[in-house]
């Protein structure tokens, strides 16, 4: 064999040779042919909700994979970035992400999008075509199923009214026989950030206004009490709907009893190691539901050239062919090829009914959206927050500096109804000042985040359940507001009487008074007990250093 490929290899170098000798240029000659110029790669760039994220992973892989070129030869390279859709919508208004594509989960940010980009100076026209559906998936309430059950499901059809009624009713679930259950507890994003959170506020707006089309400044009035209603059973807000799907399936009903997920998010629990203790099943509200419809807009931006637009159509049609379609079923969601049929796992094996949904609502024109988000910030539920400061000596500097601008962007962006309590320790835990309102307040509770200087050692876990037993002696008073702590260290606890476990049975208890999160700053803070007080107190662990800890305030923001 080795002789053979020799020869093959000789025979070739000859074959070569002897073309060359035919050349009527000898090598080297000035006259002869030069060698065309390899062409530039083609990137494709997408920015795109991450709820899509494991088959655009797939499939962008496949794609390069092929080595594909452009109808002029150029070679073509995708990549692609998932974010919220709403963030991503931020990040192009912003300057700061220049996608050739923005595939959002819903084409309800692309209409959004273009209302805020031909608001903004030098912006004479529209910046995203509407765009061609990727894959569907209904936005759905998911409900572990013995709850569906006590309200009547599968036979009953459900909606906003049953959610609204158990929240409304003093037993809570006792008035189906639960008691055990406590009240209802709902979780959804916030609009502003996520798209099931959009998507599920402007369905309880048209539930609350009697309507499957046409809503406008009289249907969002006239909704206004029925949406602050469904908004008072919130637990908390959030930026990503696949949180909300992680943390119920990890925490079980007593976190939540219902969240607005996408129809995929509950077929995928079922695939879930470990499985949860209780299934989930969707509910498709009767009322009316939206399809998350994933568009391809190509964006008609100067920095879009012919070329990224001719790939992006390229990749576009591989994303639609047939192949890459019915991965997109086995993952749970819905094709947009009509020659696919829709089964397995889009079944109620999986918690869900292809048969649904039976009423869709109509995505309204960007003013009636923006009016939308305005109606909400004025009935949202209003959070009562204890901002908890780690002062310590290990601060100084520019550490202190950074976290006192961090604390005081998160204020920014707090609606005015919010109140909010400063609570400062080292070795020490601090009177602490609040609760005062936000919008009255604020210059105040910023004056004192500027007054602070860092001392002392530091007393994590006194300051974490002195902050807790506040909001639960407020449990009365707060009953209408999101109850929550957000604690920041740099450090680790070396001064508190109260230890780890006494702290976290006190927050893991059945009857939580609040929710509690958690910021690691730097690079000394002990991350496995802050991670422990967040999972105990159900809510999130994030870090930060003094380059990003100012983006974490304002990402733990959305929470509220």
């Amino acid at each position: 064999m080795a002789t053979r490929l020799g020869v093959l290899v000789f025979g070739a170098a000859l074959a070569a040779c002897g073309k060359s000798s035919s050349s009527s240029a000898p090598p080297g000659d000035p006259t002869a042919p030069a060698a065309a110029p390899a062409r530039a790669t083609v990137e494709i760039t997408l920015l795109y909700g991450s709820e899509k994220k494991t088959w655009l992973e797939e499939q962008i892989t496949a794609f390069n994979a092929g080595h594909p070129t452009a109808p002029d030869g150029a070679p073509l390279h995708v990549t692609g970035t998932p974010s919220g859709s709403g963030e991503a919508m931020t990040a192009i208004l912003g300057g700061t992400a220049k996608p050739t594509v923005f595939s959002p989960a819903s084409s309800a940010y692309v209409t959004l999008l273009d209302e805020a980009w031909l608001a903004q100076p030098g912006h004479p026209k529209p910046l995203a075509p509407a765009g061609e559906p990727l894959v569907l998936s209904p936005i759905v309430i998911a409900m572990w199923k013995p709850m569906a059950e006590a309200l009547g499901w599968p036979g009953k059809p459900l909606g906003w009214g049953d959610i609204l009624a158990v929240s409304r009713d003093p037993k809570g679930w006792g008035g189906h026989g639960r008691p055990e259950w406590g009240a209802m507890k709902l979780g959804h994003t916030h609009p502003e950030y996520s798209n099931s959170g959009l998507l599920s506020v402007l369905a309880i707006a048209y539930a609350g206004a009697h309507t499957t089309r046409g809503l406008d400044a009289k249907g969002l009035a006239a909704s206004r009490k029925f949406m602050a209603d469904v908004e008072d059973a919130i637990v908390h807000y959030g930026q990503s709907t696949g949180f909300f799907a992680d943390k119920m399936i990890e925490r079980g009903p007593t976190y939540l009893s219902a969240a607005v997920l996408y129809e995929n998010l509950v077929i995928e629990s079922y695939g879930r190691t470990p499985a949860p203790a209780l299934p989930l099943v969707a509910i498709y509200p009767v009322e009316g539901t939206f399809w998350s419809d994933h568009p391809y807009s190509v964006l008609d931006a100067d920095w879009v050239t012919p070329g990224q637009r001719a790939g992006a159509a390229a990749f576009l049609a591989f994303l639609k062919a047939r192949p890459q379609q019915e991965r997109a079923l086995a993952l749970g969601f819905r094709p947009v090829d009509p020659a696919i049929s829709v089964g397995a796992p889009i079944d109620l094996a999986h918690g869900v009914d292809a048969k649904q949904p039976q009423t869709l609502l109509e995505v309204p024109d960007g003013p009636t959206l923006t009016a939308l988000l305005a109606t909400w910030r004025a009935t949202k539920k209003p959070a009562d927050v204890v901002l908890v400061f780690d002062k310590s000596g290990s601060m100084g500097g520019a550490p202190l500096e950074r976290a006192k601008a961090g604390a005081k962007a998160f204020l920014a962006t707090l609606d005015a109804r919010d109140e909010v309590t400063l609570e400062f320790f080292d070795n020490n835990i601090y009177p602490a000042f609040g609760p005062v309102p936000v919008g009255a307040s604020k210059a105040e509770l910023e004056a004192r985040i500027d007054g602070i200087s860092a001392g002392g050692e530091t007393a994590l876990y006194d300051a974490t359940r002195t902050a807790y037993r506040l909001l639960a002696g407020r449990r009365t008073a707060s009953a209408h507001r999101i109850r929550a702590a957000v604690i920041m260290t740099d450090g680790t606890d070396n001064k508190s009487t109260t230890t780890l476990p006494e702290l976290l049975a006190e927050l893991g208890g059945e009857d939580r008074a609040a929710t509690v999160f958690t910021i690691a700053y730097g690079s000394e803070p002990s991350r496995d007990a802050l991670m422990a007080i967040a999972k105990a107190g159900a809510g999130s662990f994030s870090e930060g250093d003094v380059t990003s800890i100012i983006q974490v305030y304002r990402d733990l923001a959305s929470f509220f």
